[in-house]
Order: C-alpha cells, then sequence, then structure tokens
C-alpha cells in the first residue's frame, strides 16, 4: 500500500463500506473495516441486487425531493460504472457476481410513459402485451409494457463473496463482531471505541453503518428502519427474462432458475423476522402479472433491513474535519455502490467532491455534537 497514506477506519461492512474499501484499495490506501456483526449480512445480504435506474426514476417521478434530480443523475452514473466493476472483479478474483444487462418492464399505466423516461436520459421502448409475453412468457400486461434495455442486476450472494475475496486479497483488515460504540476526535485523530473496550484510532473515520449510524454521531441524524421481506421461488425452466419492476412488487430472476419476489416496505421495523401473511401477499400480488406464479414452489422467505433518510435520499460526504459518511442509500446500495465508493475514494484521496456527489452532502454538524459518547 501507498507510503504516508491516510490511516482510514470504515464502519459498516455493506455496499457503501465494501465497495468504498474496495476503491481505496485501488489507490494504495489501506483500510480498517469493522462491522457489528458478520460482513456483508446486513440490507446487502437481503438485496435482490437490482441496478435500475429507469425504474427507480419513474418509480420516483412524483418525488417532491429537490435532490430527485441529482438522484436520477447519480443513479444513471452509478450503472454505467457496474459492467467494469464487476468484470474487475471477476478477473481479480475469479468469481462471477452475475451482472446481467437483462432490462426491465414497467407495464403501461398511462401515456407517454417512454417518452417521460426518454425525456431523462433513459432508453425507453414502449411494447404490446404480445411483445411483453415474447420477452417473458406467461406475463399478463393487456395494456402492453415499456422495456427499459439498460436496467440490470447481479446477485448479492455473489457480489458479497467477491468483494470480501479482493478485500482479502488486497490485505484489508475485516473486523467482523467488532460493534463501534463510540466515536471521538483529538485533534486530527478520531478515536474508534468497541464494544470491547478496545480503542482504535484513524485519520478518517467513514460512517457507513445503516440505520444503527444515529447511535454514533449526529450526522446520520434522522436515519430509521424500513424492513423488508421477499421470497424465492422456483420457476423451473426459466429463460432469460427481463426484471418487472410494478410498483408494489417486482420480480428478479435468478440463475438456476429462481425467481424473487420482492418486496414489502415496512418503515420503523428493524426485526429480522419473518411472516407467513406477508409472503402470501407478494406472491398474491405478483400473481397478478403472472398467474403461474401461484403454482411456484417456495425456496426461502426472507427480511432485511433497509437504512433510510428523510426524502429518501443517500447523505454521503464529509460531515467534520476527517469524518465521512455514506447513508440511507435505501433500497438503492447496490446500484449506488460504485458511483459512491469512487466519489468518496476521491474525496478522501484528494479532498475533492465530485458534482454528481456534491448535492448529497451532510450538512455542517455542530462541533457540540461530534464528540458526543
Amino acid at each position: 500500500m501507498r507510503k504516508n497514506a491516510p490511516r482510514v477506519c470504515i464502519i459498516g461492512a455493506g455496499a457503501a463500506g465494501l465497495a468504498l474499501a474496495y476503491a481505496l484499495s485501488l489507490r494504495g490506501i489501506n483500510t480498517l473495516i469493522c462491522d457489528a456483526g458478520k460482513a456483508g449480512h446486513g440490507a446487502l445480504a437481503a438485496s435482490a441486487g437490482m441496478i435500475a435506474p429507469g425504474a427507480e426514476i419513474w418509480e420516483a417521478r412524483d418525488s417532491a425531493s429537490p435532490l430527485a434530480g441529482a438522484f436520477a443523475a447519480l443513479a444513471r452514473h452509478s450503472a454505467s460504472l457496474w459492467p467494469e466493476w464487476a468484470h474487475r472483479l471477476s478477473a481479480e478474483t475469479g468469481m462471477d457476481v452475475a451482472y446481467r444487462a437483462c432490462g426491465a418492464l414497467i407495464p403501461v399505466r398511462q401515456t407517454g410513459m417512454a417518452e417521460w423516461l426518454s425525456g431523462r436520459d433513459i432508453e425507453a421502448v414502449s411494447l404490446d402485451a404480445g411483445a411483453v409475453r415474447a420477452r417473458m412468457p406467461g406475463l399478463a400486461l393487456p395494456d402492453g409494457a415499456v422495456f427499459l434495455p439498460g436496467d440490470a442486476q447481479l446477485s448479492a450472494p455473489h457480489l458479497i463473496s467477491a468483494l470480501m475475496a479482493a478485500l482479502a486479497g488486497r490485505g484489508i483488515d475485516m473486523r467482523e463482531n467488532a460493534r463501534v460504540t463510540a466515536l471521538r476526535r483529538q485533534g486530527d485523530i478520531w478515536q474508534v471505541r468497541l464494544a470491547t473496550g478496545e480503542i482504535g484510532e484513524a485519520d478518517v473515520v467513514v460512517l457507513a453503518a445503516g440505520w444503527a449510524a444515529a447511535d454514533l454521531h449526529g450526522a446520520a441524524a434522522g436515519i430509521y428502519p424500513v424492513k423488508g421481506q421477499a421470497v424465492m421461488l422456483d420457476a423451473g425452466a426459466q429463460a432469460d427474462w427481463p426484471l418487472l419492476r410494478a410498483g408494489d412488487v417486482y420480480l428478479a430472476p435468478k440463475p438456476g432458475g429462481r425467481l424473487l419476489v420482492g418486496a414489502s416496505v415496512e418503515p420503523g421495523r428493524s426485526d429480522a423476522g419473518t411472516e407467513p401473511d406477508m409472503a402470501a401477499a407478494l406472491v398474491e400480488r405478483a400473481s397478478r402479472y403472472l398467474p403461474d406464479i401461484a403454482a411456484m414452489p417456495r425456496l426461502a422467505h426472507w427480511a432485511g433491513i433497509r437504512p433510510a433518510l428523510p426524502g429518501l435520499m443517500p447523505r454521503a460526504g464529509l460531515a467534520e474535519p476527517g469524518l465521512v459518511v455514506a447513508l440511507g442509500a435505501y433500497r438503492h446500495g447496490v446500484m449506488l455502490a460504485p458511483a459512491l465508493a469512487d466519489g468518496l475514494a476521491a474525496l478522501i484521496d484528494e479532498g475533492r467532491v465530485g458534482a454528481l456527489l456534491a448535492p448529497f452532502a451532510p450538512d455542517t454538524v455542530n462541533e457540540g455534537l461530534s464528540s458526543a459518547g
């Protein structure tokens, strides 16, 4: 690693933390990662792995957030980085993250959908019901759909394995089951206290601990958990289907003939328990679009906890000297990972904030809040 590089401690081994550690390692900067549990086994492990800026921009079209336009630009850029990231991880580790530029279908709800998306730099093609069935047999969309060829997906479990292997190969120090209980700045140095009582020091701390980050610093104010449940079904000899994004439910075809159906949206819930009624509700919603789904055997049912901020926009940047945050990616953690990682790595290494990331910088934090705890 590079001589005289800053000592960096990343708190949280989710999509943001792992990707940033990898991006920093490409710059010759070593890191220590501390996670309260098992690396990658939070929201990332529960994720469907969708990289779907077109579908996300469409679903957020009525958002009143002043950051909606900036989010669209960040999402498009990050999605464009994924093919290179997937290739590099595969070449370095020999592990396939199952990246597929499969595209996404959105059921037609109103006229002018394709034109609206095209006006926002999203390639969009209108399909009638027959053309929809040709792409996804059995799909019942009598009014047709808009196809977004630029949307993609990967396998979250495969991504975790590849990132962990890449970081291990680069000598990154990973501390699992290492819960951080307090941060304190002493001059230009940050002290990181673990639940064991151990105290480490870093030049730069990155707070990427998901919804639990609010206990560590005021820069995470307002973050809250949103539980999401999903099920995996056996779809049999499945073809190369696109994603289906129908608003209240999505279908994500996975390798091996599996079909992921998600996801519930349960704000304020941080438990990882699953409820049979919710699984049944998800399958019922999906069956309105793919009737055959009701007969597919269920393989798994799980829950994950998304970290959300008011307005459902991420918060990323410098909170105070030596403290960087990567928070509130909500359901966009995988999609945004490359852009956040590259942007924050440039901030840490060069002190430079890119134009795409600048709108999501945290507000200036009062000095009196920074050393609490």
